[in-house]
């Protein structure tokens, strides 16, 4: 790259990101017509258009594609070299922080997390929206600042980053007067079934409907789904039986039961993987490396 100009090319990713030059030169508080400069710099130094007007956006060549696969790596170590130089303080962090988390880990992680970042950085506003089928598309689109948590497996591409940060165990939850003493087979068989669902994962049935079906267990599944709410309402008012994360027992105690899933069903000691999520413009940048090990220590003490 000798004698090119480095910082042209974050114009490349930043381009990429919102597709059209107006809202480049709004990132990077430049005018328009310099963002145009900047551009026909780039397309001189590659001999190539780089970005095809579509419409009213910008479609990258394949070529561009090219580029902009080997640039995350090597401008996050570009950031990191100018950034070991000062001291990251997180008290002035401002703006929103966009937080998308897997429903069952709100009131436990979420809650959290989002308390001790509003409390060291009293200027920041935190927005907290369910992990979703989209939310991959959605931090792919937009990496300033937009963070998700959820369980693996989670299809996702090379676009972002995916840190594992700790484990979940399933239990089966009934409330306090339940008559289920003992979470045999053959007992859990006698009431309704409800399966805690994690939005957004690899699609089709979940891991334990995928586990009663692998033992042939001639089951009806009642209800699915990913409010914890609705879940819990109807455990209090029903006999009701349901599967749901450990991290929420702390929480549930004492109006609920959480009762352990037979090994003949869930093998001893397995765990479903949570990872955080974002952007690789973000690896190893400070806000990143912070909610990492943030998370981890929450889930640890959960």
């Amino acid at each position: 790259m000798q004698n090119k100009n480095l910082n042209l090319l974050r114009l490349l990713v930043i381009l990429n990101e919102e597709r059209q030059t107006i809202l480049a030169a709004k990132r990077m508080n430049l005018s328009q017509p310099t963002i145009s400069i900047m551009l026909k710099k780039l397309r001189d130094q590659f001999g190539d258009p780089l970005f095809i007007r579509d419409k009213n956006n910008l479609t990258p060549t394949i070529k561009c594609e090219n580029i902009l696969a080997t640039l995350p790596a090597l401008l996050t170590q570009l950031n990191k070299l100018y950034s070991d130089n000062t001291q990251w303080d997180i008290s002035q962090l401002n703006g929103d922080l966009n937080l998308l988390i897997s429903p069952p880990l709100i009131p436990t992680l979420g809650s959290q997390l989002i308390k001790k970042l509003t409390l060291l950085a009293p200027e920041l506003t935190v927005q907290c929206s369910h992990w979703a089928g989209d939310t991959p598309q959605r931090l792919e689109n937009s990496p300033h600042q937009h963070f998700g948590i959820t369980y693996l497996p989670m299809e996702t591409n090379k676009t972002l980053l995916e840190q594992e940060i700790g484990g979940d165990e399933f239990a089966f939850v009934v409330s306090n007067d339940h008559p289920l003493q003992h979470a045999s087979i053959e007992n859990v068989l006698l009431y309704p079934l409800a399966i805690c669902l994690i939005p957004g994962g690899i699609t089709g049935p979940s891991k334990a409907e995928q586990l009663i079906r692998n033992l042939k267990i001639k089951k009806k599944i009642n209800l699915r789904t990913s409010d914890i709410s609705l879940m819990t309402n109807l455990l209090k008012e029903s006999n009701y039986v349901g599967v749901m994360p450990r991290t929420l027992q702390a929480l549930m105690q004492p109006h609920f039961r959480f009762l352990p899933i037979p090994h003949e069903i869930v093998p001893q000691s397995y765990q479903r993987k949570i990872a955080l999520f974002c952007h690789q413009t973000n690896r190893n940048q400070p806000l990143t490396e912070w909610l990492i090990k943030e998370a981890k220590e929450i889930l640890n003490s959960i």
